[in-house]
């Protein structure tokens, strides 16, 4: 029998297996609920009407006594012709039915499952692309068929029981494009039904950041008294010993930074009021001071109202700063909660402890100083501090989630684990494998995959759901920082490839049946699973950590015009060389299974768009090796003298008109991204320019005998703070 996923708690089931394709009658005893309607609403497009009899009670089981158990906990039990779920919510039996519809076909004679799961909220963040803000679902065929993609995942998270999607960031800008507004608030309603929460980010002060990634969504916010027109003052700002270890060496102080500006403070949550009535967002991350650090002299330099007002300059003190960050947080919570009961606010800087670089001393203060914010904050329920992913203390032998629980008693973890636009863009990683680490979480958001990345959310469902027992894999704990660490680096970049996850019947197979059929799934997970010699991913998006062309990227390393080191020319050959294999074997294999006629609709819709991708792909990379060829063939020339083939600047020609041609063919297709900042879409027609304003830089340069030619572009500049 297939494995479920995600693996429940407790399953116990004949060996038998019968034919389960329908239920002759349903009977529920649970109050009406619209979790329940839209339940038997998916159970009734799957299952058919002969069958069992399919019965739903209220049930005071001791199991139901477990963590997370009443709230989204059931028990399903089939024997001598009934199916029953026993729950206390309406919740808890909607994730009941959704185990359900993965049991339909052959299934056991007998079985009784218990199951609950381990961390609370269980979010993901693929319809959002790189670190933040660009939406993956905008293939470029407009809004209304980006959120048909949207709401498919959502049935597809449902039936993982998944419950929280990151639908944007970085900003509480409303309509921040035609009918942003209403795109949300109706995908807050459908998530709504499923029990999926909506989530987004931004800041709550010190918006300095905002001048360096471009795509702030909201307003930047200043320091001022009065407030708003009045003079600008400095108060507290991110510092950073590694940068400069003047303790008067503070950034960002006028950015809205103030925690004693009551009018500042006020407008802001205007802001947050607006975007939360507009978009039914009801979690909120809120990143502060973007630092992974507190040290003392960031408090130190507060103005003087805010040492009026908390005279101690004790980090943790209640009137020190851990006193003022807790009655900012409560100023807002007081006034937004009476309209939004079941919002929560995730704060995550200053000091979120990043794993490698924060030492023991620096995590012991971030420990220390949101243990106090969340010892001071009245509206507790509401107050979740968030903390990048953690392992073991470097000195000890303790995982610094175990201590970060004896001082902070609910918290988050915001987890970039590859595929996310920011560290790598693999197109499936296991790396959810280590929320073994971060069980003690209430909220785990993964910061890994897209639109086009669909088992890594079902990777992410499993392990957030059961952590600690997967039936696929788990990983061992290896007692101290650095091999943990270095193992954990290997498997999300796909090093280390588990027979449980990418073997036979492993979970990336078995995922891949859940999303796309039985049928065709396995071979799908061979897409998958494709990489290059070392590790190289197909190239699914032009904008791409593994080409160096990702959306924080403002200059490209292997710009003809900035010469590189020989060495890392020879690196950018070989990447662009093996990612042009991978994918193009990644594209085959799409190419056989879309010959198939008996596809979903839905299912060739999305492999479809994957095969463009892949097309695509293909003939950057290709372009992009072609391109290094010629880029070290002439650097040589200009370095030691080493002769040039006499066909370089015909070979360059061709290039430049192999790329305009892929651009007339992407700028006659009709997409059009809705999405200001791009979409899926993104940096595609700029890639294909790039090599053609290179290539014919090289030209330049070999004509005139100049290295760099006097007519190049001007490199962007982006300032930080």
């Amino acid at each position: 029998m297939r494995k479920l996923i995600p693996t429940p708690q407790k399953f116990v089931y004949s060996e038998k297996l019968t034919t389960y394709t329908g239920f002759a009658k349903r009977l529920c005893d649970l109050p009406a609920d619209e979790k329940l309607d839209c339940g038997f609403e998916m159970l009734n497009a799957q299952f058919g009407g002969e069958g069992d009899v399919l019965k739903i009670v209220f049930s005071d089981d001791a199991f139901f006594t477990e963590q997370n158990a009443r709230e989204q906990g059931y028990i399903l039990k089939r024997a001598s012709g009934e199916t029953t779920i026993f729950a206390q919510t309406a919740q808890g039996a909607f994730y009941g039915m959704m185990t359900l519809l993965q049991l339909w076909g052959e299934a056991p004679e007998h079985f009784e499952i218990y199951d609950r799961p381990v961390i609370r909220f269980r979010g993901i963040k693929n319809t959002l692309w790189a670190e933040t803000g660009v939406w993956s679902y905008d293939f470029g065929d407009g809004l209304p068929n980006a959120l048909a993609r949207i709401r498919e995942t959502m049935d597809q998270m449902a039936r993982a029981k998944l419950n929280m999607m990151y639908v944007d960031g970085f900003g509480w800008r409303t309509e921040r494009f035609p009918g942003y507004d209403d795109a949300l608030r109706s995908l807050a309603e459908y998530g709504k039904k499923r029990g999926i929460l909506l989530k987004s980010g931004g800041y709550t002060m010190s918006y300095g950041s905002a001048g360096h990634n471009n795509s702030y969504q909201g307003r930047v916010f200043y320091n001022r008294r009065p407030y708003p027109d009045g003079e600008l003052y400095d108060c507290i700002g991110t510092y950073d010993p590694s940068i400069n270890p003047d303790p008067n060496a503070l950034r960002g102080r006028t950015y809205g930074t103030c925690l004693t500006n009551d009018d500042l403070t006020d407008d802001k949550i205007s802001e947050l009021r607006d975007y939360m009535r507009s978009t039914g967002v009801r979690i909120l991350l809120t990143h502060n001071m973007d630092a992974d650090e507190i040290h003392e002299p960031l408090w130190k330099g507060r103005c003087a109202c805010c040492r009026e007002k908390f005279p101690n300059d004790d980090l943790y003190a209640a009137d020190g700063a851990a006193g003022a960050f807790a009655a900012f947080y409560d100023r807002i919570l007081d006034a937004l909660l009476p309209e939004f009961p079941d919002m929560i606010v995730c704060p995550v800087s200053p000091g979120y402890a990043y794993a490698k670089s924060s030492s023991d001393e620096t995590f012991e203060k971030c420990r220390k100083f949101w243990g106090a914010i969340s010892r001071h904050v009245r509206n507790k329920d509401a107050f979740l501090p968030s903390f990048r992913e953690l392992f073991y203390m470097h000195d000890e032998q303790v995982l610094r989630f175990d201590l970060l629980g004896q001082e902070v008693p609910r918290f988050c973890c915001a987890f970039f684990s590859s595929g996310d636009g920011f560290y790598s863009d693999k197109i499936y990683t296991a790396s959810a494998a280590y929320a073994k680490l971060m069980a003690n979480a209430e909220i785990i958001g993964a910061y890994n995959g897209m639109s086009l990345h669909k088992p890594t959310m079902i990777a992410n469902a499993e392990y957030f759901w059961n952590p600690m027992n997967s039936a696929f894999y788990n990983v061992e704990l290896m007692g101290s920082f650095e091999p943990q660490f270095d193992h954990y680096n290997k498997l999300r970049e796909g090093f280390i490839r588990p027979e449980g996850i990418y073997g036979d019947g492993g979970l990336l197979e078995t995922s891949c049946c859940l999303l796309f059929g039985d049928k065709h799934g396995k071979r799908i997970a061979d897409f998958y699973r494709v990489t290059g010699k070392n590790g190289e991913s197909p190239i699914l998006t032009a904008c791409n950590v593994e080409l160096w062309t990702n959306y924080t990227k403002v200059n490209f390393p292997m710009l003809w015009d900035t010469p590189a080191t020989a060495a890392n020319q020879q690196l950018y050959r070989e990447r662009f060389s093996e990612c042009a294999l991978a994918t193009a074997s990644a594209r085959d294999i799409l190419e056989e299974v879309l010959a198939a006629d008996d596809l979903e609709a839905g299912v060739r819709a999305h492999l479809s768009f994957l095969h463009e991708c892949a097309v695509m792909g293909a003939k950057l990379c290709s372009q992009l090796t072609r391109y290094m060829d010629l880029y070290m063939e002439a650097d040589r020339w200009f370095e030691d003298g080493t002769p040039v083939n006499p066909d370089i600047c015909e070979r360059c020609e061709a290039l430049i008109r192999d790329a305009k041609a892929q651009l007339a063919v992407m700028r006659a297709d009709g997409k059009v991204a809705f999405d200001p900042l791009g979409g899926i879409m993104l940096r595609r027609e700029e890639l294909f320019e790039f090599v053609a304003y290179c290539a014919g830089q090289i030209v330049k340069s070999l004509k005139t005998d100049t290295r760099v030619p006097e007519d190049r572009k001007p490199l962007n500049i982006r300032s930080w703070w």
